[in-house]
């Protein structure tokens, strides 16, 4: 057991463990918007469609901050855009939470989807720039255990939650938020580029436009959002199909638990198991995995089959997830590391408007349709992300002399 955990978790640095905890407490504390909608439609009386408005301005909010955030985290500091994201978030929770008014609200989750995404796209660079080159696979892996106990955490407790005053739960959130800010600036230093190496001193400063012009990396983008549209059918189609086989909520999250239970045991024990795959094939695997488990779906109509279709896909979810943002760091170079991720995070953020849409599109009027498309579309970005593999290893390998070194903070 010792050696399974000094494997696992040994030899980070400590500003990672730092990060780490800013990503669990962050998650955590997230409960807040998982019962977003029944304090707008309960205590403030808005209407559905109102309610959709909301939601998608913050979703808005959340793609211009990524791009925003991550030419912020390049020109002006990791460290400092992250602050900037959380003081933002404190802000915007507690104006939503004082507000009854519209116009208020949605100015306040405009702001809250811009200082999520502002400190999220900093602290994945942040990570990358801390972590050595041949760990970052396992940090991130390790980051995304933090994230699923997080967000399984904040599940639990939103329930309890609402039963509370509402304003104060906001109150309690902001002062979460705080905290984060609180510990980004006491505990987390600032990295700088390293004179020696490569593509990163002063004479390459890079803009946008080189990240927009990658044609390597914007391939890995459009793969990454198939990827995205299969997977987000979870949160979209697959409560839509539960219901229409009869069965109800409590069932749905009986269902839904497998994939947390499979996330929280195996997330311990995949860093070791594709510690020496090619990252390629461990993101095909999982496209292909998530594109057969909810290809299943079209056969599921009880809920032990439905459990079994969770099952395949949370494997795919976790190979894939795994080596994901790994993979991001490979192709970005050090001094536009956070343009780079600002941008992949832009294309997660639009795949929460576009996978409902084609769930709604497909199951109304085509039945099973989304779930073969899912299949399909599985199939088709795993044999992808195999034929594109050698533009990818190579760009990395060029790449890797390419380093920064934490420094201080202030």
């Amino acid at each position: 057991m010792t050696r399974w955990l000094r494997e696992t978790t040994g030899g980070l640095p400590r500003t990672f463990w730092y990060l780490w905890s800013i990503t669990l407490i962050g998650n955590i504390a997230s409960f807040v918007l998982i019962f977003l909608t029944f304090y707008l439609r309960g205590a403030r009386g808005f209407t559905a469609t109102q309610v959709g408005v909301v939601l998608a301005v913050a979703g808005a909010g959340s793609i211009i901050g990524s791009t925003l955030g991550g030419v912020l985290a390049d020109r002006w500091g990791r460290r400092r855009t992250a602050i900037t994201g959380y003081l933002i978030c404190m802000v915007s929770l507690l104006g939503t939470g004082l507000s009854p008014h519209l116009p208020v609200v949605l100015a306040m989750m405009l702001l809250n989807g811009l200082g999520m995404a502002f400190a999220g796209t900093a602290s994945s660079a942040l990570v990358t720039d801390v972590v050595a080159e041949a760990d970052r696979t396992r940090a991130f892996s390790i980051n995304y255990w933090s994230i699923n106990i997080g967000t399984s955490v904040a599940a639990l407790l939103a329930p309890l939650a609402m039963r509370a005053d509402y304003f104060l739960l906001f109150a309690v959130d902001a002062a979460g938020v705080a905290l984060l800010a609180t510990i980004m600036f006491f505990l987390v230093p600032e990295p700088r580029p390293d004179p020696a190496g490569p593509g990163t001193g002063p004479a390459t400063p890079g803009t946008l436009r080189d990240v927009l012009t990658d044609r390597v990396f914007l391939t890995f983008v459009v793969l990454f959002l198939v990827f995205q549209l299969i997977f987000k059918q979870s949160n979209a189609g697959l409560p839509l199909a539960v219901q229409a086989d009869g069965l109800d909520a409590a069932a749905y999250g009986w269902i839904y638990v497998v994939n947390t239970l499979l996330i929280v045991i195996g997330q311990l024990f995949l860093p070791r198991l594709i510690r020496d795959r090619a990252h390629s094939k461990v993101l095909a695997l999982g496209v292909f995995l998530v594109g057969a488990g909810f290809g299943l779906t079209a056969l599921a109509d009880v809920a032990w089959f439905y459990a079994v279709t969770v099952a395949v896909w949370t494997l795919g979810e976790m190979a894939y997830f795994a080596v994901l943002d790994a993979s991001v760091a490979g192709l970005a170079p050090g001094h536009l590391r956070g343009r780079y991720f600002g941008i992949f995070s832009a294309a997660s953020q639009l795949s929460r408007f576009a996978a409902p849409l084609l769930a709604g599109y497909l199951l109304h009027g085509h039945g099973e349709a989304l779930w073969i498309a899912c299949l399909v579309l599985g199939v088709s970005a795993a044999g992808a992300y195999l034929l594109t593999a050698r533009r990818r290893e190579h760009r990395i390998a060029q790449l890797r002399p390419a380093e920064l070194t934490p420094v201080p903070a202030p």
